[in-house]
């Protein structure tokens, strides 16, 4: 052992009062949902390194993932799923206890022995041997940030070395994820909700003259006050003059410390959190009393999209059907413009950083992956950008797509 330090003090598992975030059902359900996917894809052993996969399947959250951390403290934690019985055991770091024994519904968690990869691959290849789990199928994700690919070469040539065969298992994890339940639907009502409230602070608090991290303090505090938690990803929040009638682009902006003039726009892409459930609304604002007509008629028909989508989409449409009847609309308003702008939805839900961008993807430029369906219950939001700032949550059912935000699809105005 390399480093004797592995805890950082002392910690008693019961005295500690669970934290779960949803009822044991559901996370049953959830690995079953996993199976499901690791059977179809003949798969005997799932390696769950992503974080956001990890606490979907049994709640475990942490504030540090070590993606980026030093080469001598590498990350070697993950959960592995045994997709015959469903059995499942986590391993991490001891200094996770606590957080594991709050957050999570695992029972089996083995503690790494060491700070170095070596050592505690070793360790994790012996335990997964010692319940007869190798040999088969296992399935990786190749695509999640953690581990990082020197630590995930590592884990790869491990099992090949104990005669298992590797495959990638990103798609089937995400599959899994994809159509949300009635109570990850509720956390992504609540987290926009949230959102909701993020915004109404601005049109409360804003003043020319405060700079963008002063209202961005504010709409964050307003946010956590009512429950929200840290975005996965840093907000676009950022003024920007209007030249000619029309917002300036300034593209994924954080707030700096610009003072906010009179006259310009405040483009704000905020995501409201609940559970790490994310609830994504984009909306523009004009600081002055006389918006310029131009901009005001390009986010009417911008937004227009809207009332289309809870109309005419439903689950059951591919994304040919919907990308078809989409932009007709954009055409028939006369603002789809290919060079200029863009319409496009990504699905959301449960996020840790550095992103809450979710794997299924769809925008109307597209020429190939027309062939997917939108699910009963999938939640992706809706990008209608045309120099406009415009973003809401869809929830796609068999009659037709809600959408969740209550703040108006307009251009918003702030008067001085």
């Amino acid at each position: 052992m390399t480093h004797i330090g592995l805890t950082p003090g002392a910690f008693d598992p019961n005295t500690a009062e669970t934290d779960l975030a949803f009822p044991l059902a559901e996370y049953q359900h959830r690995i079953e949902k996993l199976r499901e996917q690791g059977a179809e894809n003949q798969i005997d052993l799932l390696w769950i390194t992503t974080p956001d996969a990890v606490c979907w399947m049994h709640g475990f959250l942490a504030s540090w993932y070590k993606a980026n951390a030093p080469m001598r403290y590498p990350q070697c934690y993950g959960t592995a799923l045994h997709v015959e019985s469903g059995r499942f055991v986590h391993f991490d770091n001891p200094s996770e206890l606590a957080v594991m024994t709050v957050t999570s519904i695992s029972t089996d968690n083995r503690w790494l022995p060491d700070r170095d990869a070596a050592p505690n691959i070793e360790f994790i290849m012996r335990e997964l041997g010692a319940l007869g789990w190798l040999g088969g199928t296992v399935g990786m994700e190749f695509w999640s940030y953690v581990p990082n690919r020197a630590i995930s070469t590592m884990f790869e040539g491990a099992f090949l070395s104990r005669g298992c065969k590797i495959v990638d298992s990103s798609a089937a994890v995400r599959r899994a994820r994809r159509v949300k339940s009635a109570l990850e639907i509720e956390c992504i009502e609540r987290a926009t909700a949230i959102c909701d409230i993020g915004h109404r602070t601005i049109s409360d608090k804003l003043e020319p003259g405060m700079t963008e991290l002063e209202l961005f303090g504010e709409v964050t505090s307003a946010m956590m006050t009512a429950g929200g938690e840290f975005p996965a990803l840093i907000p676009i929040f950022n003024s920007s003059p209007v030249i000619d009638g029309t917002m300036q682009i300034t593209g994924h902006s954080m707030a700096r410390r610009k003072p906010i003039q009179k006259g310009h726009m405040l483009t704000t892409d905020l995501c409201g959190v609940y559970n790490r459930y994310h609830g994504n609304v984009l909306r523009g604002y004009y600081i002055g009393d006389d918006p310029p007509a131009k901009a005001v008629t390009q986010y009417e028909k911008a937004a227009g999209v809207f009332e289309v989508i809870k109309s005419d989409v439903k689950a059951g449409m591919t994304v040919r059907e919907v990308n078809t009847r989409l932009r007709r609309y954009y055409e028939d308003v006369g603002i789809w413009n290919e060079k200029e702008g863009w319409a496009l939805g990504y699905e959301l839900g449960l996020s840790f950083p550095p992103d809450w961008v979710g794997d299924f993807y769809f925008h109307l430029g597209d020429d190939r992956w027309l062939d997917r369906v939108f699910e009963e219950n999938m939640v992706t939001n809706f990008e209608s950008l045309f120099s406009t700032a415009l973003i809401d949550m869809l929830v796609y059912g068999q009659d037709g797509t809600r959408v969740l935000s209550d703040i108006p699809l307009e251009l918003l105005v702030v008067p001085c």
